[in-house]
């Protein structure tokens, strides 16, 4: 007679509605897969002093020519008669050749005061060539940091994060995406990194009507875990759920630990979600996790009607924008942590050069790239906006977007990112921003 496999055994105590309450709980945790190397690294409880990247995503194509503002060209203000900052509004710049040619949108406080610090850069005609001006394949192009075929690269179609991640961080910790849903970047890859709308979600649901047995239900999946006597396939998705468990402890832990530190330290966030979203990012630097790139951002940008100026829909956004970068540099500073975070603030394409008849803009090509952090070279970076530029529909672009993010990646991450970012390109530039 052939040799019994091994079956999972449930420990004798154990209830349906407690084996019921793990497999619904697991479902989705679960789908991290199994962590490389075989056991999932123990957070450290302190700030590891990463070099970190936060990526952050204004989507909907933001109309930067409000944000970062050409104020020197005429035609600037002649083509956006109803809805142009004028500089009795906007913020000057002060430090830095070349400052005088530009100015911030007044809503823009803390990043004005970032850049007269020196942690600010501003990189102007931000792109990719043969401009897409659908939301979806421009999405697309950024996430894959390709613009044509992989077929010739010889890689199979993934989002640069997740190259990244499988070269370089290959923990579920290792990129983090919040409260982005499931982003390209992130997709493809041997890696299983992090996806989730908070992390007070990546959790295992407490039974509203039975709320005083959620303890004794985790310790019972932990049990049968434990005691589980399997090989295969079945071992694989055994040490899935149970490092899925580990892992959400970890991070609930973490987050108790930081809400308990910024309470203490007097740090506080906004009740809104780009807000929300980096207090999240906070609390993972705060409890030693090793992640690298973090991804986030929020919506609204994507102005056809109704735009504004100075105030309005589009600084509304501002405002939450820069409330939130104050927030998080605050607390970056008081965890000792600024000089090795790059907040990288970028969106999937600019807006046209002028208004359109709804008081909006339409899509349209490159955009201004803002990087702010204890280790951002601080100043001016790309071609200039010229006047010549400004009369056409479009500013073309003049920097390619993947120089910008390798330089991120080799000079700051310390990562080399020939196989990140495959691809030959028609424009090369080298920028320094790091």
């Amino acid at each position: 007679m052939a040799p019994r496999t091994p079956s999972f055994r449930l420990p004798r105590d154990a209830s349906r509605r407690d084996v019921l309450k793990l497999a619904l709980g697991s479902a989705g945790i679960a789908a991290l897969g199994p962590v490389v190397g075989g056991r999932l690294r123990s957070a450290a409880g302190a700030p590891l002093g990463n070099k970190l990247f936060v990526m952050l995503y204004l989507d909907g194509g933001c109309d930067t020519l409000n944000a970062v503002i050409p104020s020197t060209l005429s035609n600037y203000f002649a083509r956006r008669p109803t809805i142009q900052v004028p500089d009795t509004a906007s913020l000057a710049l002060t430090g830095g050749p070349g400052t005088t040619a530009y100015r911030l949108h007044p809503e823009l406080h803390t990043v004005r005061d970032l850049w007269n610090a020196g942690d600010v850069a501003l990189v102007q005609r931000v792109g990719y060539p043969t401009a897409n001006q659908s939301h979806f394949e421009s999405q697309d192009i950024y996430a894959h940091g390709v613009r044509g075929d992989f077929a010739p690269l010889g890689i199979e179609e993934s989002g640069w994060v997740a190259r990244y991640a499988s070269l370089y961080a290959p923990t579920p910790m290792g990129a983090v995406s919040i409260g982005m849903g499931r982003p390209s970047h992130f997709v493809g890859g041997t890696s299983n990194p992090l996806q989730v709308g908070s992390l007070a979600s990546f959790n295992f649901a407490v039974d509203g009507t039975f709320t005083n047995n959620h303890a004794y239900r985790l310790q019972q999946a932990k049990t049968m875990l434990a005691n589980s006597v399997v090989t295969g396939t079945p071992a694989g998705v055994r040490d899935a759920i149970e490092q899925a468990h580990d892992l959400s402890g970890q991070v609930q832990t973490a987050l108790t630990n930081y809400e308990t530190y910024r309470a203490g330290a007097g740090i506080t966030y906004q009740n809104q979600t780009i807000s929300r979203n980096l207090k999240d990012v906070a609390a993972l630097v705060h409890g030693g996790f090793e992640t690298r790139i973090f991804y986030t951002g929020f919506g609204g940008f994507d102005t056809h009607g109704d735009q504004g100026a100075a105030t309005g829909n589009q600084a509304t956004l501002f405002q939450r924008l820069d409330d939130a970068i104050l927030s998080f540099s605050t607390d970056m500073k008081n965890l000792g942590q600024w000089d090795n975070v790059v907040i990288g603030i970028f969106t999937e394409f600019g807006r046209r050069n002028y208004e359109n008849g709804s008081a909006g803009t339409d899509h349209a090509e490159s955009f201004s790239a803002i990087l702010l952090g204890g280790a951002v070279n601080g100043g001016l970076y790309g071609p200039a906006l010229t006047d010549t530029h400004l009369a056409g529909e479009t500013v073309p672009y003049g920097v390619d977007f993947r120089d910008l993010w390798r330089e991120v990646v080799n000079d700051h991450l310390g990562a080399a990112a020939g196989p990140v970012f495959p691809e030959a390109q028609p424009i090369n530039t080298v920028l320094g921003v790091v």
